[in-house]
């Protein structure tokens, strides 16, 4: 019955992400920069990203509420995933919709020949904003089912979380420069997006376990990052403007480094410590790593 559901379940994910990214795609805002049967496709294909990435979030968090605990997942993790969609919302919307800073990008870059724009489309704004929202409930969930007292962010996160905020705080105060916090925002989100994926591979080869860390997430997560730059090249091919690589840098980075470090956890997964989920043990059969976990 098990193996039944999952078949199933790789038949039917697929189906539902194509058929809800060309409904999204076909009705909701396109890109007007675009010309010909592309500007159809990147809408899909974008739409078809965003629903990937965002499902990505919901077996973790149907699977710490199963199991009432959000042991096997590292809340370095979520607390960094937080701080990166903060980041990233602030980016993605503020180049969709702020015209101000659309003219101060291209008045910038116009000297490096770059000036034609950031590319940024409306799949991206939201999936930012959805991904913030679950990022939230999934730290939420380590506060309710396990507490914070018994299982805080690392010391080194606190100090990074904290270091970010004061840091864009002095950069906006001294300089004024709203573009250049924009800029500061994607690399923030870039960087985390390394280091929020570092303390869960270490977690599992310490563990020597992938049980708690739920392997369709990062499927998900992989055929987002795929989409993502697919659609980015797309964007930028139809448009004869290579340089959108370089105005959306955050999004280019985002992809690959989510691409990388999906190949990993697939590894992890199913060649390093393949287990199945139903062979997986309740709370108190979790292995134990002390530290590690937090």
């Amino acid at each position: 019955m098990v193996n039944g559901h999952r078949d199933r379940c790789w038949v039917t994910w697929p189906l539902l992400l194509i058929s809800g990214g060309v409904s999204l795609g076909a009705v909701l805002p396109k890109n007007e920069n675009l010309v010909g049967p592309w500007k159809l496709a990147s809408n899909v294909i974008g739409y078809i990203y965003f629903l990937a990435w965002s499902a990505s979030f919901y077996p973790q968090i149907i699977l710490n509420y199963t199991r009432r605990t959000t042991r096997g997942l590292s809340v370095d993790f979520c607390a960094l995933n937080v701080l990166g969609y903060v980041c990233y919302s602030t980016y993605t919307a503020s180049f969709y919709w702020n015209e101000s800073i659309q003219r101060d990008y291209k008045l910038r870059m116009s000297g490096s020949g770059d000036g034609d724009g950031v590319i940024i489309q409306s799949n991206d704004v939201a999936f930012a904003a959805h991904a913030l929202m679950a990022s939230l409930l999934t730290l939420t969930q380590i506060g309710c089912y396990d507490s914070f007292r018994t299982r805080p962010p690392s010391k080194r996160v606190q100090a990074f979380l904290i270091f970010s905020v004061v840091f864009c705080l002095l950069f906006i105060t001294v300089t004024g420069d709203v573009l250049g916090l924009l800029f500061v925002l994607g690399a923030i989100k870039v960087s985390i997006t390394v280091s929020k994926y570092i303390p869960q591979v270490l977690l599992n080869y310490q563990r020597k376990s992938t049980v708690g860390w739920n392997v369709q997430n990062v499927l998900l997560d992989l055929t987002g990052g795929i989409l993502s730059f697919v659609q980015l090249y797309g964007d930028c091919a139809n448009m004869k403007n290579w340089g959108g690589f370089k105005g959306n840098f955050a999004k280019v980075m985002i992809s690959l480094i989510t691409i990388g470090f999906d190949i990993i956890f697939l590894i992890q997964h199913y060649v390093m410590y393949p287990e199945c989920d139903e062979h997986a043990g309740p709370y108190t059969q979790v292995p134990q790593t002390g530290k590690m976990e937090s």
